[in-house]
């Protein structure tokens, strides 16, 4: 099943060149990332797995006995191994065990006996065939073996390849980023000296005005006192 996570198509960290975050950057990271959060309300991740399948213990009835348990946090029930077992005939006897009980224990005992018979059987022939059969065994799973360390060694190679990339292209990016950041600064630089000659100017420009000003206006109080002059001639 594909899990989607919203927002992994934005991730821009560079692991490889990134320096290391300080307590201070930490706190404040933390800080932005929970102010964002409240901002929004976080997908229901839920909704990708599968609901709740509803059990029909029609017809798993052992598994509705077996749910009942667990909620009451009872213990499973112990294995009964009386079957197993063949009762020595003294104890029996102390017993007074009736006919019925006598038959059971009788096929019982046969029951056993057959089965370590079987089993007797099952290792003879284990002691004659099992031998090649090991060894065939173990020699699939040799196979098994080289066939999931290779599978395993192509998929380290492919990893370490990725990874190798990965920094290449967070190097580059990174110089990419410096170059732009030097640009950024000195196109500030120079916005700044831009701006710093503005303001000569307009200084420059407000003397001048100034200063045409002050001689106009003593050219004119020049003119009166030439003006006057010759009035009273």
């Amino acid at each position: 099943m594909n899990i989607i996570i919203e927002g992994a198509e934005n991730i821009d960290s560079l692991p490889y060149v990134d320096d290391s975050v300080n307590e201070n950057e930490q706190e404040l990271i933390n800080k932005l990332i929970s102010d964002e959060m409240s901002t929004f309300t976080p997908p229901d991740y839920l909704a990708q797995l599968p609901s709740f399948i509803d059990i029909d213990y029609n017809n798993f009835q052992f598994l509705e006995n077996d749910f009942k348990r667990m909620e009451k946090d009872e213990k499973m029930k112990e294995f009964d191994i009386g079957r197993y077992k063949v009762e020595p005939t003294t104890t029996m006897i102390k017993q007074q065990l009736n006919e019925k009980q006598w038959n059971d224990s009788l096929n019982n005992a046969r029951s056993q006996l057959e089965h370590q018979d079987i089993r007797k059987i099952n290792l003879e022939l284990l002691q004659r065939y099992g031998g090649n059969s090991w060894k065939l065994y173990l020699s699939d799973l040799e196979i098994l073996q080289k066939t999931l360390k290779k599978q395993l060694d192509q998929k380290k190679q492919q990893i370490e390849e990725i990874n190798i990339q990965r920094k290449l292209s967070q190097e580059q990016t990174f110089e990419k980023i410096q170059q732009h950041d030097k640009k950024f600064l000195e196109l500030v630089y120079k916005n700044t000296e831009i701006e710093s000659a503005c303001k000569s100017i307009e200084l420059e420009i407000e003397q001048l005005k100034l200063k045409q000003q002050l001689q106009q206006q003593q050219q004119q109080q020049q003119q009166q006192q030439e003006n006057g002059d010759l009035n009273n001639k």
